[in-house]
């Protein structure tokens, strides 16, 4: 068996806390963090680009050593009661790091104590700050459409909702907004992007889309929910280009009709397979794509397009639990001639001679190369200029 629980020269990705607070960032609630003081800044200043421009109901609980070997919950509901009676949110979200999960914390059951006391609805998502960003934004949604959303509405032709949309992915409004723009170029009308820039009735009424479009793997905990609660189907895919956004329309449209969940790309084709107990070193490839899952596959399948049926491209994207395998990582690296991928992994190339093309990713690196992230959703990103250097 393979033990690459331990980065070495690799960084990590966000923590499924910090997809929490980026998630509920801008639907008008009050978020807490369960965590002992100091640490709020980790969680919203470094994985939340919004946190400089405008103002958020964000706390950190202060869990000290005596409360939380004494297993104290009294002390965090006070406190939060105290802060509702002061700021009065719409609802309240309860999520924590490691130190609560290690010491068993009752998300559901001191969320209820809470919800009782200040008739405020409180969202339990017991995120442990041990898994990815993906995690957290996927649980948060899940949990804020199960609570919110107008099940009555009924869906309405050639309507999306584009679910996963993050900061932590998608860095700039821009990106988001030449995505939204590109759908509608082919006809079909934005419903509500979860979550970014984005606003608590809009997103109330997704179940009014007739197909949810996961643009990140951070979508689709919230996009199965609404297929078996909702019966709203859901088709995965970065419209990364004019290629795969016309594939995603078209995906688009053959759910509405028959109702089945699908990809627009192939997985299979694409995975590499790195991290497991069977992983004998990688293959020869003309392109490696590190990053996101569901970005890194399209990202394959548009560059197919460019490169040929016959080019060798392969997508490695991290673990949920695990990240990425470093050993998996540097042998990939090293047996390809083209890498897409956050300039931060340039630690990982060693004396590989393989091309790096940069693709910043702020769950990866952060604030560092933000200006660098190309627009690189739509019809107005160039993806033969991109790869070629054209």
């Amino acid at each position: 068996m393979r033990d690459w629980h331990v980065h070495v020269f690799t960084s990590t990705y966000t923590a499924d806390v910090s997809g929490v607070c980026s998630a509920m960032y801008e639907l008008g609630g009050m978020t807490i963090l369960h965590d002992p003081d100091g640490c709020n800044s980790t969680y919203t200043t470094h994985d939340e680009p919004r946190w400089y421009g405008s103002k958020a109901l964000m706390f950190v609980s202060g869990l000290d050593e005596l409360t939380a070997v004494l297993g104290d919950d009294d002390v965090l509901i006070n406190d939060v009661c105290a802060a509702a009676e002061d700021y009065k949110p719409r609802f309240i979200t309860l999520c924590g790091s490691s130190i609560p999960h290690i010491i068993a914390f009752d998300f559901k059951g001191v969320a209820h104590l809470i919800e009782k006391k200040t008739g405020i609805p409180v969202l339990p998502v017991p995120t442990n700050g041990l898994r990815m960003y993906t995690v957290g934004v996927g649980m948060a949604l899940r949990e804020w459409i199960r609570r919110f959303a107008d099940f009555s509405l009924k869906p309405e032709p050639k309507t999306i909702n584009l679910l996963g949309v993050t900061p932590i992915d998608f860095s700039r409004q821009e990106l988001v907004d030449a995505m939204k723009t590109a759908f509608e170029k082919r006809g079909l009308a934005v419903n509500a992007v979860g979550a970014m820039g984005e606003s608590f009735e809009q997103l109330q009424k997704v179940c009014r889309a007739s197909v949810n479009v996961v643009v990140s793997s951070a979508g689709l905990l919230p996009a199965k929910f609404l297929s078996d609660k909702a019966g709203i189907p859901f088709v995965e895919g970065t419209p990364i280009g004019s290629f795969m956004t016309d594939k995603i329309a078209e995906a688009v449209l053959q759910s509405e009709k028959d109702g089945q969940n699908c990809s627009v790309f192939d997985r299979g084709k694409y995975l590499a397979k790195a991290g497991n107990d069977e992983y004998a070193g990688a293959e020869k490839t003309n392109l490696i794509i590190i990053g996101e899952e569901v970005c890194s596959l399209s990202l394959a399948g548009a560059a197919e397009k460019v490169l040929g049926k016959d080019a060798v491209i392969r997508a490695l994207f991290p673990d949920a639990d695990e990240g990425i395998d470093e050993e998996a990582l540097v042998d990939y690296i090293n047996a390809a001639d083209t890498v897409i991928c956050d300039p931060l992994y340039r630690n990982a190339f060693g004396r590989s001679h393989a091309k790096l093309i940069p693709l910043p990713h702020e769950g990866y690196s952060g604030r560092i190369f933000r200006d660098d992230i190309p627009v690189f959703l739509g019809d107005g990103f160039d993806i033969k200029a991109f790869i070629m250097g054209m």
